[in-house]
Order: structure tokens, then sequence, then C-alpha cells
């Protein structure tokens, strides 16, 4: 195969379509993925055709079809949730989880650390630069709208440290199980962050898929912040 021959890629796209589909049920068919992907390749020709000529295709090009597939679900998973991928992005879970102690101690927003005796220590301040306020903004904001358990968790884990062993007595659960659950609190709070205001869903079901991240409405408003 030394062209881009689209009758031959017919089974590969589909398996692919097949596969990346079944992680995504409730939002996407997988004749859904797999027409986006034709049109992914259509409009990649040169791409795809180099890859091709450069020999043991298959393997390439299923590994960039499933990105393209991937990237595909997980949009139309977030248009049908109501948040936005791109705050997906920029607020990665490591990111959050450095944010978060700062996020439930407001003095570090504001001014330095102090000594006993009461004169500023050398500490870094936590609002060294304006995106570090809206960043702290934004992530307060989405754990505000928590349940109010993972709340609860989040605290006791960024607030008063407790470990996952405290964490787990503190709850009457295993360890294992508050690991699971201080995962799926930090992920919460990364989907709120893109999560559009109720103003901002649109009447008509088909208008939803053109979603409008708001993490940079809630940074406009982060001097409104009252602690």
């Amino acid at each position: 195969m030394t062209d881009l021959d689209f009758n031959a890629m017919r089974k590969l796209v589909k398996d692919v379509a097949r596969s990346v589909s079944r992680g995504f049920p409730p939002y996407v068919t997988s004749e859904d993925t797999e027409g986006h992907l034709w049109v992914h390749m259509y409009e990649r020709k040169a791409s795809y055709a180099k890859l091709v000529q450069e020999g043991a295709w298959e393997a390439r090009v299923a590994s960039t079809l499933r990105k393209a597939a991937m990237d595909y679900c997980q949009k139309e998973k977030a248009a049908v949730e109501g948040y936005s991928t791109d705050d997906l992005f920029r607020y990665s879970l490591p990111k959050i989880r450095l944010l978060l102690p700062d996020v439930f101690n407001y003095e570090d927003w504001q001014s330095f650390g102090l000594h006993g005796d009461g004169q500023p220590s050398a500490k870094i301040q936590a609002n060294q630069t304006g995106d570090r306020i809206a960043e702290l903004t934004d992530v307060k904001a989405a754990v505000g709208r928590l349940p109010d358990d993972t709340y609860n968790l989040l605290v006791w884990q960024y607030k008063y440290s407790y470990t996952m062993e405290m964490l787990a007595d503190e709850f009457g659960i295993t360890t294992e199980t508050a690991k699971k659950r201080a995962q799926r609190a930090v992920t919460a709070i990364q989907k709120e962050l893109g999560r559009k205001s109720a103003e901002d869903q649109p009447e008509v079901v088909a208008e939803r898929r053109a979603v409008r991240s708001n993490a940079s409405w809630i940074a406009q408003r982060s001097g409104q912040y009252d602690g």
C-alpha cells in the first residue's frame, strides 16, 4: 500500500471507533465516532499518506486514529454534561492538588506568612501573580459546588492534612476506599471547573453542542471573594 486507500482502512477505522466508543456509552455511538474519524482522515489526507509510505502503517494509523477518537468522545461527553474540555487541560489533576491547600488557607492569598513575633517570614505568597489568584478563585468556587461529603473529605485532607489512614478512620471506610474517594473528589473539582452556569444552559438541546467555558467568567470575579 503506497498511497492513501480509504477502502483498505475501512476495517481499521471501524475497529478503532468501536473500541474507543465503548468507554463513552451514554454519550456517543460507534457510528458517530466512525463518521468523525472518516472526516478527520479526509481532512488530513497528506499526513495519513505519509504514515502509510513509512511502512508498518497499520500500527501508526491506528494510534493516530485512537487519539482522534478519544478527543472526539471526550468533547461529546463534555457537551452533554455541560463542561469544557479546555478547562480539563488548564486544570490538570496534579495542579488542582497543588492548589487545594491554599484554597483552604485564605490568609496565604493575602499576606506573607508570619513568625511568632508577628514579623513577615520569607514564605512565598500564594498570590504571587494575578493568574494564581484567578486559579485559586476558580478552584474555591468549584469546591463550593461539591456535595457535602466530598467537600468534607477535601477539608480533612487539604486543610487538616489527614493521611489516607486518618480519613479512613474518620469516615469509617477502608484505606483503599479512602484513596478512591480522594481521587474522585479531585476529579469532581476538575469537571466543576469547566461546568457552565445554569443561566448559560441553552433551552434547545441541539444548541448544547456549543460548550463555552466559564472558568474565565469566575476568574473575572476574583475580586469579589470574601473569604
